[in-house]
């Protein structure tokens, strides 16, 4: 069943969807698309950010206290894997990127082959 909320010291907010402001929102941060999996905390921060709809200090004085008082971090990197699982918009671009990635280095095979 699909995780629509976010529970965060006894507030529940909606889980929202990876879409292109969310995006922005990693960046900003300083977070790309292929870092998201080394920067997990940093990422989880910014997403519930953007899901309670307050900045980056304000989540993660949350997300601190959340876990101090018994809370778990697994908590919320389940919620954010399954938006990123079924977002439309996070598997075009994962897609985009990573067919991106493959024609540049197709492309640059293809170049020393020839020379």
């Amino acid at each position: 069943m699909a995780k629509e909320t976010l529970t965060i010291n006894g507030r529940t907010y909606k889980a929202k969807e990876f879409d292109f402001d969310f995006m922005c929102c990693l960046e900003e941060s300083g977070i790309t698309l292929q870092e998201i999996g080394e920067k997990i905390f940093s990422t989880v921060r910014c997403y519930v950010a953007y899901c309670m709809g307050v900045a980056l200090p304000v989540a993660g004085k949350e997300i601190n206290e959340h876990i101090v008082n018994g809370g778990t971090f697994d908590e919320f990197t389940e919620v954010f894997q399954e938006k990123a699982e079924t977002s439309g918009f996070f598997r075009a671009i994962t897609n985009q990127n990573g067919e991106k990635k493959t024609t540049k280095s197709n492309t640059k095979k293809k170049a020393e082959a020839s020379e």
